[in-house]
């Protein structure tokens, strides 16, 4: 729980379990409000106006939480559409090295297509590339 003592509130920042993040999200906003209004001075009651006001950005902010939820959503089967328009096609892709590998290219048929963190991976047999690592694309039936 948080304290008022600068000495005790100084110490619980700097534990990272408490540590405030860097976004407010919508149960963030609701705890505020709640907050607010169970510490509001009865004699003293908030004006209807600012009650409104602060009752439309949360709603604004749940708009805009569900629309950007909404958008990649949207943007992962956009790039799971395009990553499917490749099945059956012949690729050549360049895989670069690591430390036990050297650089290499593969040349295939693409047989499936996945999406995994949102990036496209592309199953060549089994073998598992990226999208970006293609350099030629060929359609499989010529």
């Amino acid at each position: 729980m948080l304290t008022t003592d600068p000495l005790q509130y100084g110490q619980v920042l700097r534990d990272k379990s408490v540590m405030p993040t860097q976004n407010l999200g919508k149960q963030d906003f609701l705890n505020l409000l709640m907050t607010q209004l169970r510490h509001q001075d009865p004699l003293n009651v908030q004006q209807d106006k600012e009650f409104i006001a602060q009752m439309a950005q949360f709603s604004t902010l749940e708009q805009t939480t569900n629309l950007s939820l909404a958008m990649e959503n949207l943007a992962g089967f956009q790039q799971l559409t395009q990553g499917a328009a490749l099945i059956g096609k012949e690729v050549e892709a360049y895989v670069p090295g690591t430390e036990t590998e050297d650089p290499r290219t593969i040349k295939g048929t693409i047989d499936e297509t996945r999406l995994v963190d949102g990036s496209i991976q592309l199953v060549i047999g089994d073998e598992t590339i990226d999208y970006r690592q293609i350099t030629s694309i060929r359609d499989g039936g010529n």
